[in-house]
């Protein structure tokens, strides 16, 4: 299922939905990009952005993207309504802080569905239900056995569950969920 990638931004899994009760979206193809370091934090502010006020959180921020804090100094900027190809990072920051290349890294996989925290269920440890898992909320864990982050956000006014996992378990990640909603269709 391997295919060579002709172009960086290029998602393993070509951008594909699968639709259904639960449906996921292939957004990897969206801009993505992050900071880390001691002076990360501070770069992004006078930039604009606004930042979640501890780690594990994601806001809304300036022009419709998101801001997810992983811990004090490492904050990933995602942009869902534009292409990676179209836009590039910043390169105005101070030498306390340096770019991350999570566009290139992770692929990014968006679960939207009235029963996407019972599919997560069977694939994650960590509570996911609505009662126990915010919007907004970041966890840094293991979904079938891969490093993952989950974050429980809204995107364009549906509650979704956005799991960014290493570009090479993509297409493990994606038959571990599409195998898992089988229950639930």
């Amino acid at each position: 299922m391997s295919v060579h990638l002709d172009h960086i931004f290029e998602s393993p899994l070509r951008g594909l939905s699968h639709e259904g009760d639960i449906s996921i979206h292939d957004l990897t193809n969206r801009h993505r990009w992050g900071l880390r370091g001691q002076g990360a934090a501070e770069a992004l502010r006078i930039q604009g952005w606004d930042l979640p006020e501890q780690p594990n959180r994601l806001v809304a921020s300036i022009n419709q993207s998101f801001v997810m804090a992983l811990s004090q100094r490492e904050f990933w900027v995602l942009d869902p309504h534009n292409d990676a190809a179209d836009l590039a990072m910043g390169n105005d920051f101070t030498t306390d802080a340096y770019p991350l290349f999570c566009q290139s890294s992770h692929a990014w996989l968006v679960l939207k569905g009235s029963e996407t925290s019972a599919l997560m269920a069977k694939l994650c440890s960590v509570d996911l239900r609505p009662d126990a898992f915010n919007l907004g909320d970041v966890a840094q864990t293991q979904m079938a056995l891969i490093n993952c982050i989950v974050v429980r956000h809204d995107l364009a006014g549906d509650d979704v569950f956005s799991i960014f996992v290493d570009q090479s378990y993509a297409e493990y990640a994606l038959e571990a969920l599409l195998d898992a909603r089988q229950e639930f269709l």
